[in-house]
């Protein structure tokens, strides 16, 4: 195959484009997408990285640290240890290899224990992660948090919501960027990978020699996204450019939503909620019963 730009010998296939490219066009490809959501973040802001030792967010802390100069951004990483030594491993690597610091939150300091049950492990997970990461850059003074959630990703969260009229995500997070709240104790939200597929991120790890940790979550295949991902890939199999475009549509529909509305700060810990007491405390408490 060729590339598309240069008829040189291609590497790597581009899912949303329906093109070949070779190695020097992917990486323009790549950084020009990182670039598209990073311009949009607040010069001389500081984003907090939280790397769980993957391809995504490996590749999004890494492509964001080419263009940090660019826009004057202050970097840091944080790593919730949920038992693998090897993302572990992974993290320690990438911080170094960067000149990054790194911090690592365990989830025994705060006395929770991911459950057996994958119905349950997934909807802890997303509530601690959430949690921690927005308090940890609260406390050390970062504006935004950043993730590696990608297109994939977010074509998922989207369809998902919308067929379970769980629109709370939709009216919150939907974008690339989102604004720091301080009045309500809450970090901006950065996602450098969000107009990039999985296969993308795939790809730059792989043309970047990065560490990766290979170990995978022992719920995998287990929830919704088992079923929902193949059938959006199908779509953009036939036709490259819709996960794009849907993914392009539901923010333009939701940009309108004013992100403060029925925010709150939890009575126990002081953080935001849309109640009086957060997911995160509440399920401490359900927990430690």
């Amino acid at each position: 195959m060729k590339c598309v730009h240069c008829g040189k010998e291609a590497s790597f296939y581009v899912e949303n484009l329906g093109s070949w490219l070779c190695s020097e066009h992917f990486e323009k490809y790549f950084l020009k997408r990182v670039d598209r959501v990073l311009r949009r973040v607040k010069k001389g802001s500081s984003l907090l990285f939280g790397v769980s030792g993957g391809k995504d967010s490996v590749a999004a802390l890494h492509s964001t640290s080419l263009l940090a100069e660019k826009y004057g951004l202050k970097l840091g990483a944080v790593i919730i240890d949920t038992g693998s030594v090897e993302c572990l491993e992974v993290f320690r690597k990438i911080t170094s290899m960067l000149s990054i610091d790194g911090k690592v939150l365990r989830l025994s300091d705060w006395g929770i224990e991911i459950p057996g049950d994958p119905k349950l492990a997934c909807f802890v997970c997303g509530v601690v992660n959430r949690y921690l990461l927005n308090r940890c850059a609260v406390e050390e003074g970062y504006d935004y948090v950043a993730t590696g959630h990608n297109l994939d990703d977010m074509a998922y969260f989207g369809l998902n919501n919308l067929i379970t009229h769980s629109l709370d995500y939709l009216f919150h997070q939907y974008d690339s960027v989102t604004p720091p709240i301080p009045e309500f104790r809450m970090a901006g939200r950065v996602k450098p990978l969000f107009w990039l597929s999985d296969s993308d991120s795939m790809n730059y790890v792989k043309l970047k020699d990065l560490p990766v940790c290979r170990t995978k979550c022992p719920n995998e295949g287990l929830d919704k996204q088992a079923i929902i991902k193949p059938l959006l890939n199908e779509l953009r199999r036939r036709w490259p450019s819709s996960l794009v475009t849907f993914v392009t549509s539901l923010r333009e529909l939701v940009s309108s939503v004013d992100r403060r509305r029925e925010l709150e700060l939890c009575e126990k810990c002081g953080y935001p909620t849309s109640g009086r007491v957060c997911a995160f405390c509440r399920l401490r408490e359900k927990l430690a019963r």
